[in-house]
């Protein structure tokens, strides 16, 4: 389905913005690339965005492309003279409820933002996994990808404690093309640590599930849990490192103490797998009730174009879509030029938006600091508090 594309006023205030995207919001979106004979470079750049449309993580995917399409309204899908035109794939494969992110799905979705000659920005993939198939692709056409939800630490490292190193699996141009406006898997953790000490505990059990992510969420949650004393058996809490795919279930069956984990155990699926002594769940992005006054005003922006509340991802797929068209903003007279974009959006100071006041820093992780800890009460996780990765 296509309509006619609306564009951001750089300058406007935001209030004036969403009554702009409320009063006739009309966004162009098509299920494959455009690029119609007869325009010229300077006229028109297209954002790619890259998400989950079936399964069991359509409505976090649905909501960050619905995030995004407010972003593109309120701009009145124009960033000065260039017109942007958004471009909405599905990167799952598979039958109905069973449909799920797919290596060939991501790769193609990539690949088909890389044929289009005007593309300058490609927004996604939802899951860090999907990502590291989109990633190489569009960081060899030195296209600009922001997440607005994938956390992993490689997808900007190679490893934890990297530095600067650029990640050669994931960028093997060897240029930076990648950012994300959510705190990466390291921050999470390091929140979670901070948790459990707030919640006044000193012995702490971590156990590890499989994979890169455990290893990255144990590092970190270490790191950071200073006098904690932290034990291979359950204490005052046991810290799972993992996700649904590798859950120590007899571990879980034995122990009787709260356990905490990520948002990798959030989802309702995940949730309903959990022992009842999963008691806390961090989460990377902030619950719609943090938001700040801006955010407060999207989220309504959001429900009466929608007809429903937006979940947690929602603001981030907002908020990636516009640091895209302020970097095209940015970049001036050449804002459909790749590299220019890419440069303008590693330059990203102080900005102000609906998830707070952030930089991207020399990597591409947001500095945000702003995180979420929910406690889990007969198998719903409801919001407990705000959360920071440091003190």
């Amino acid at each position: 389905m296509t309509k006619n594309p609306t564009i951001v006023r750089p300058g406007l205030a935001f209030g004036a913005l969403m009554l702009t995207a409320l009063s006739g919001l009309a966004v162009a979106v098509g299920g494959c690339a455009s690029s119609d004979s007869g325009i010229q470079n300077g006229e028109r750049v297209g954002v790619y965005v890259s998400m989950p449309l079936r399964g069991p993580q359509e409505a976090d995917g649905r909501d960050v492309l619905y995030g995004a399409r407010l972003a593109l309204a309120a701009a009145e899908g124009q960033v000065g003279d260039l017109e942007v035109r958004i471009t909405h794939l599905d990167d799952t494969s598979g039958i109905g409820a069973h449909a799920m992110w797919s290596p060939a799905a991501a790769a193609a979705n990539a690949r088909m933002a890389t044929q289009d000659s005007t593309a300058i920005a490609y927004i996604g993939d939802f899951d860090s996994g999907a990502t590291r198939f989109s990633l190489p692709i569009t960081n060899e056409a030195h296209i600009l990808q922001v997440s607005p939800t994938a956390s992993a630490v490689d997808l900007v490292q190679p490893y934890l404690g990297a530095g600067d190193q650029v990640p050669e699996e994931t960028q093997p141009s060897g240029q930076r093309t990648f950012g994300r406006v959510i705190p990466s898997d390291e921050a999470q953790a390091q929140a979670g640590a901070l948790w459990s000490k707030r919640l006044g505990l000193h012995r702490v059990g971590i156990v590890r599930g499989c994979g890169g992510f455990s290893d990255t969420m144990e590092a970190a949650f270490r790191q950071a849990a200073g006098p904690l004393t932290i034990t291979h058996t359950a204490e005052d809490l046991l810290y799972y490192a993992g996700t649904t795919e590798c859950e120590p279930a007899s571990l879980f069956q034995t122990f009787r103490g709260p356990i905490m984990g990520s948002d990798a155990l959030l989802s309702p699926e995940a949730l309903r797998m959990q022992p009842p002594s999963m008691r806390y769940l961090t989460s990377a992005a902030e619950d719609p009730s943090q938001l700040t006054a801006r955010g407060q005003r999207f989220i309504r922006a959001f429900g009466r174009h929608y007809r429903r509340q937006p979940g947690r991802y929602a603001a981030y797929g907002y908020e990636a879509m516009a640091l895209v068209l302020d970097s095209i903003r940015r970049a001036g007279d050449s804002g459909d030029d790749r590299d220019s974009v890419i440069d303008a959006f590693f330059d990203t100071t102080d900005r102000q938006s609906i998830l707070g006041t952030y930089s991207i820093d020399d990597v591409g992780n947001t500095t945000l600091d702003r995180l979420a800890g929910y406690r889990v009460v007969d198998g719903v996780a409801r919001f407990e508090t705000a959360l920071h990765a440091a003190p």
